[in-house]
């Protein structure tokens, strides 16, 4: 073959061996968008997109490689750690085997985590992703409107919950309206793009202050929002804008009686809780924390292996009799109390390592500030439920994070700003025919 000839296939036959990793990474990421929303309201959809990205992943060439590379940073680390530390928990358990399994295989979330950080290596992937999971809650969050106005509405969980549950619904659509200001105000979109980010934000506020009953959504929203003006703002600019989101979301908050009800009533259950006889939200966590307090002061070091803690539970409670609420219980609803008795000291020296291993992750703006953001609304409502080992809570985040969280692999600033701007002027050129 002449030189010429060969000059013109090289680019060719490069161009064509890109193709194969690039349609499989591209269909994980799909894949992994599909279960992200599974997990807030199909746990079966969640679990075959899951499935099914992973194995679309590990049929990209150089995908263990490039694993094995993101194993090496922070998030990596921090991951690996707490899966392994939890895996040695499981030795001095003493329930049978595949409960301890089953107690360790909730941390599943973290490994398809470290799988998206892989996956999600350019800025058009994770802005699919967001502006994908975005429109699908709007849509949600419509429905659940269109639920609470029917004459006869077929309740779920409570009236106008259309998700899994109110705890969940919540959490998902103030992770959405974090995912949508991100890209109303941190990425480069049109002015048309922009209201309809707008509008999906307004209809995630209005939804659960007037309708989903859910506190974890309140102190959600409240956190991710202040963090994340933070990041996107500089200077002096980041404490007024700060002060002023904080200051704004309790008014929201505080003009819708739904609100008030459900923390008048947490604070009346605080007062009963030593004498609640039957499940209540706040009450009855009251009781569980105080009794997860006493196993743990009893195995402070090891704790009682993972699985361990229902059967530690429940005898404990048949070996009092100053409870007046008596139940089993499989969670002690706090993130951080579960890994304790469960793990001991090692598993909360683990967590502090996977919490490092997020904060110290690098990714580029605005994606690292909005992954702070939700990171810290999930450590703050895990004070109250165990949000990362939960399915749907858990599975959301994991997936959540690990997109925004991935580092960009073989882009420099300058095709980086060459791809945004073509993303704004995509989006843009319709609107001027309109």
């Amino acid at each position: 073959m002449p030189p010429a000839d060969l000059a013109r296939t090289a680019p060719q036959a490069r161009l064509a061996d890109n193709r194969v990793p690039k349609r499989w990474q591209g269909t994980a990421c799909v894949l992994f968008a599909v279960a992200a929303i599974g997990s807030v309201c199909s746990p079966p959809l969640a679990n075959v997109g899951a499935a099914l990205g992973l194995i679309a992943f590990f049929l990209m060439p150089g995908a263990w490689d490039r694993l094995l590379a993101a194993a090496k940073r922070p998030l990596g680390i921090g991951v690996l750690v707490l899966l392994a530390t939890m895996a040695v928990a499981m030795l001095w358990s003493d329930v049978p085997w595949n409960k301890r399994f089953a107690a360790w295989w909730s941390w599943r979330p973290l490994i398809l985590m470290l799988v998206a950080s892989v996956a999600f290596d350019t800025r058009v992937a994770k802005d699919r992703f967001c502006l994908g999971v975005v429109a699908v809650l709007a849509l949600g969050a419509i429905a659940s409107f269109v639920l609470m106005a029917m004459p006869n509405p077929v309740v779920i969980d409570e009236p106008g919950i259309l998700l899994r549950n109110h705890t969940t619904q919540g959490m998902a659509f103030a992770a959405g309206a974090i995912l949508a200001a991100m890209m109303a105000w941190g990425r480069p979109v049109s002015v048309r793009a922009r209201l309809l980010l707008f509008v999906a934000i307004a209809l995630f506020l209005m939804n659960i202050s007037f309708v989903t009953a859910g506190r974890s959504a309140y102190l959600a929203l409240l956190t991710a929002s202040a963090v994340l003006a933070y990041s996107l703002m500089t200077g002096p600019r980041r404490w007024l804008a700060v002060v002023g989101v904080v200051v704004v979301g309790f008014a929201i908050l505080a003009s819708s009686s739904l609100v008030r009800e459900r923390f008048a009533k947490g604070i009346a259950e605080i007062g009963t809780a030593n004498t609640v006889t039957s499940e209540t939200s706040i009450g009855s966590r009251i009781v569980i924390w105080h009794i997860t307090r006493d196993l743990i002061v009893r195995r402070p070091l090891l704790g009682y292996g993972m699985g361990g803690f229902p059967g530690a539970y429940t005898q404990e409670v048949q070996n009092r009799s100053d409870l007046a609420w008596r139940a089993d219980v499989k969670d002690p609803q706090n993130e951080y109390l579960r890994i304790v008795v469960e793990a001991g000291v090692p598993g909360a020296l683990a967590f502090l390592v996977f919490v490092a291993g997020v904060l110290r992750q690098r990714a580029p703006a605005p994606f690292r500030g909005a992954a702070l953001a939700l990171f810290a609304a999930w450590l703050v409502t895990s004070l109250f439920n165990s949000h990362f080992q939960t399915f749907a809570e858990a599975h959301f985040i994991g997936l959540v994070l690990g997109m925004l969280l991935g580092n960009e692999v073989g882009y420099d600033a300058a095709s980086v700003g060459a791809a945004d701007a073509s993303l704004s002027a995509s989006v843009t050129a319709p609107s001027t025919s309109s």
